[in-house]
């Protein structure tokens, strides 16, 4: 028996996490047996900005909290974790995610209140930067009607600001890679 479930609690993320806009009034319901969502990177998850950090492994869990007809999916992030990094890079908050229904069982999946702070050295010394999503589109969710199996998220998302740091953070960073949805092994978005 499936039941409907609007929101998507991941993360970000990315990293999390962490992926800018408003949809229309049109319900997103997601189609799951399980409340726990759980995604975790097929290869690497890089943060393309003045410096690209890439980390091997990555993690993102939520738990589906708001969901329904007419309510978009929401979720809190309980886990971004980020591992075998090139740079330093330190989850300071998971934040919550949304998942719009696009069609065919696909979405889009914008974060906030992610950040993550990324250190790197430099001839000036260390450099620490916060990168902050508010409502930023992180990429796009392709659902298990349409990959014959586990859903997947494919990161692509747009410029996610830095919070603070020095002038050498530059003003955004991109997000790159992919999930697999692996809990649960079942996701669309109608």
């Amino acid at each position: 028996m499936k039941k409907y479930l609007a929101p998507l609690g991941l993360t970000a993320l990315i990293a999390g996490a962490l992926m800018a806009f408003p949809l229309g009034a049109s319900a997103t319901v997601i189609t799951s047996p399980a409340v726990t969502v759980k995604g975790e990177s097929e290869g690497s998850i890089t943060l393309h900005g003045i410096v690209d950090l890439t980390c091997s492994n990555s993690v993102l869990e939520g738990t589906l909290e708001q969901f329904g007809p007419s309510v978009t999916a929401k979720g809190a992030v309980s886990v971004l974790s980020f591992t075998e990094c090139n740079q330093h890079l330190t989850t300071v908050a998971s934040g919550t995610m949304e998942l719009h229904a696009t069609s065919g069982g696909n979405g889009t999946l914008t974060s906030s209140g992610a950040k993550v702070t990324i250190s790197f050295t430099t001839i000036f010394g260390t450099v620490h930067c916060v990168f902050a999503t508010n409502n930023t589109l992180i990429g796009t969710l392709t659902g298990s009607k349409n990959t014959g199996g586990t859903a997947t998220v494919d990161l692509n998302s747009a410029p996610i600001p830095v919070e603070s740091g020095s002038f050498l953070c530059g003003s955004s960073a991109e997000l790159t890679g992919n999930y697999k949805i692996s809990t649960p092994d079942y996701v669309d978005v109608d």
